[in-house]
């Protein structure tokens, strides 16, 4: 039996975030710190995204992470999903660290889910203008305008759901634009 790529990113993720919480002292390792990136800990650019401030807010990244690949990533081949969730990660990241010169710490996966959301949605309209993905769209429009603040008493960096989405967004457009393509030969 073999498990469909989006199962094994759900797989994956999950255990990458469950470890990261049973780390010792895993929140200060790991999350998006400004002055530990400023001194060099470029990994957490990433760790960030693994680490959670709890099981609550562990379980709700988890159940949005099914969601999205049950509903926009069937499919899906293993080096796409991949490489959306690294821009998406990556992305809100930088953008973070670019527009929110405030800010001092993120955790969490909600920046890397909107651009999952985002991506694979765009990609998914831009391919097939398929009704699952334009409601997709329009679902998360809406849940960034109006429902940006957070649920269930859990701390949220809203602008951290932007960034990645507008991450997930610019992936899909560079991913799906008809780029002419090349000769070898020329």
């Amino acid at each position: 039996m073999t498990i469909a790529p989006r199962w094994q990113c759900v797989v994956w993720l999950s255990a990458l975030s469950l470890l990261a919480g049973w780390l010792p002292d895993g929140l200060d390792a790991l999350a998006w710190r400004r002055e530990a990136i400023a001194e060099g800990q470029w990994g957490r650019i990433l760790t960030a995204h693994f680490i959670h401030l709890g099981p609550r807010h562990l379980l709700f990244n988890l159940l949005g992470l099914v969601l999205i690949a049950e509903w926009l990533l069937k499919g899906w081949r293993p080096a796409d999903l991949g490489s959306l969730l690294l821009a998406s990660a990556v992305g809100t990241s930088l953008f973070l660290w670019i527009a929110e010169p405030g800010l001092q710490w993120y955790a969490g996966m909600s920046g890397a889910l909107h651009g999952l959301w985002a991506g694979a949605a765009l990609a998914g309209w831009l391919r097939s203008r398929h009704g699952v993905a334009a409601v997709a769209l329009l679902a998360l429009g809406v849940k960034l305008l109006v429902l940006n603040e957070g649920a269930a008493g859990m701390p949220v960096v809203p602008s951290a759901h932007v960034f990645g989405a507008a991450s997930g967004l610019l992936w899909a457009l560079v991913r799906t634009a008809p780029f002419p393509r090349a000769s070898r030969f020329d």
